[in-house]
């Protein structure tokens, strides 16, 4: 029949064994088919240890059973050979050993009650007797019979194959005096030895398979409950993929790898919860961004295109409404210009295009820009420049844009008010401090200079100001060369913009 017409015929069957499949597939029940499957060898393994060392200690036992036996024989044999003196008994098993094989084998026979089979042999290794007689009995092999001649000392214990079942045989030397005349060869019956051995395999299974059942039982529930953490795990993590980025483990700590394990996929859920957070915010900064940007964009095209339809009008051919017209056509250009060479700047830095670093003089850059001036300068500009040449690793281009948008923002905001550049060494790294004496920053307005497009108290207006662009500018470049920059005003006490650069 086809697995699929079973499915069909059976379903409930199916079904059971799809859930079993699944069942055996998990880790849970890998690890502990592998645990019970070591636990199975080492059982193995100490059951064949323990039975053969049992069956080692019977056969010994036994042997040791049929040397006492035959020493009992021996001493008869040996009160024999003292009555007829021992040159006669060498004689005689030389002479007769069929009738000194007969001796032994019926005295052994008579001594073990007949329990145990005697076979005799001859110095040659002919068979001199045997009991019972006319019955087939098992025979050492004839190296063994031989070392028992030569050596006079009883051979290993055998166990050879007959047809009543296998028989333990030993053999022993028949000595007179320090020579010996013959073997005796006793064998005996394994059947009870077996039965011990059968029933020592019937408990090391039994106590065996009972012992694996156990631990199935056991390490299925204690592997369930030390994976437990990883079913939690599992369903925190489908509440994150669903979208829930607040979803965590909350599992106590542990101090394994498992509660290692946890702590780290709750770290990253964290980041992740961060990250989505940063995105978020930067998406709304980039939409905040190109919205002021369309505004600042917006306000001087408006004005180009208010004054291009008075033109249009006829306003051009008064020349003193044309001049104003383009004066201030010209201004608003200037302006968008200007504008969009800022956010080409912040592109520019936010696209973390490479810089080239070179060893820069701060004090000379610092003073060729204010000899250049900007539009707006004070008649008062202090310069505290260091004594020794002030040596930055800075891109060259990029903080002749710091100081002249420091230039430009304090000319702006504080126009007309005395101007002080200060430059020194904070090390590692060099300071840069432009302090002005305007009107200040209110403290409500201190923490978002750093804002595009923020513009604070009329001082900061768009009419009066930039495109609030120019701190930002300044700290872009200034992170991106490996320093930094801070602000400390007041109002009415005046500005201090400073900037950290690192040294050369």
């Amino acid at each position: 029949m086809q697995p699929a017409g079973v499915a069909r015929r059976h379903p409930r069957l199916s079904a059971l064994l799809r859930r079993l499949v699944r069942a055996l597939g998990s880790l849970r029940w890998r690890l502990t088919l592998s645990y019970v499957a070591l636990l199975a060898v080492l059982l193995s393994a100490l059951g064949a240890y323990s039975y053969f060392t049992l069956r080692a200690n019977l056969i010994s036992n036994r042997v040791a059973t049929l040397q006492g036996d035959y020493n009992s024989a021996r001493v008869v044999i040996a009160r024999l050979a003292a009555g007829t003196g021992i040159a006669r008994g060498r004689r005689l098993c030389a002479a007769a050993p069929a009738l000194v094989g007969r001796s032994v084998a019926n005295l052994v026979a008579q001594t073990t009650g007949r329990s145990v089979d005697v076979v005799v042999y001859d110095t040659g290794l002919d068979v001199t007797a045997t009991v019972p007689q006319d019955v087939a009995l098992p025979r050492l092999d004839p190296a063994a019979l031989q070392r028992v001649v030569s050596t006079a000392s009883r051979s290993a214990g055998e166990v050879v194959p007959a047809g009543s079942g296998d028989q333990l045989v030993v053999g022993f030397p028949i000595t007179t005096g320090a020579t010996a005349c013959g073997v005796a060869q006793l064998s005996t019956s394994m059947t009870p030895l077996d039965n011990v051995l059968h029933d020592e395999l019937v408990v090391i299974g039994v106590g065996g398979g009972g012992a694996l059942l156990i631990a199935l039982l056991l390490g299925l529930m204690l592997t369930g409950r030390a994976l437990r953490p990883l079913r939690r795990l599992t369903v925190t993590a489908e509440e994150l993929a669903a979208g829930d980025l607040r979803a965590r483990s909350r599992l106590i700590p542990r101090a394994d790898e498992v509660g290692a394990l946890t702590h780290s996929f709750d770290n990253m859920a964290d980041r992740i919860e961060e990250l989505f957070a940063a995105q978020h915010e930067s998406e709304a900064q980039v939409r905040r961004f190109i919205a002021d940007a369309s505004h600042e964009l917006r306000t001087p095209l408006t004005s180009l295109k208010g004054y291009i339809d008075v033109l249009r009008r006829g306003a051009g051919r008064d020349p003193q409404t044309l001049d104003a017209s383009l004066q201030a056509m010209g201004s608003e250009a200037e302006r968008m210009r200007e504008l969009v060479l800022d956010l080409l700047t912040l592109a520019r830095i936010e696209s973390h295009r490479e810089l080239t670093l070179e060893t820069v003089d701060l004090n000379a850059a610092v003073s060729e820009l204010l000899d250049e001036g900007v539009s707006g300068m004070p008649d008062t500009v202090e310069r505290h420049l260091a004594a020794t040449p002030l040596q930055v690793r800075a891109d060259r281009g990029a903080l002749a844009t710091i100081v002249r948008n420091l230039l430009v923002n304090a000319c702006k905001h504080a126009a007309g008010a005395p101007q002080r550049w200060t430059t020194s060494v904070e090390s590692p790294r060099a300071r840069l401090d432009v302090h002005d004496d305007g009107p200040g920053i209110a403290a409500a307005d201190l923490p978002h200079v750093f804002e595009r497009f923020y513009r604070g108290g009329k001082g900061r207006a768009r009419e009066e100001g930039g495109s609030g662009l120019g701190l930002s500018i300044v700290q872009g470049l200034a992170r991106s060369l490996g320093g930094d920059v801070a602000v400390w005003s007041a109002e009415g006490g005046g500005t201090t913009v400073s900037v950290y650069l690192p040294l050369a």
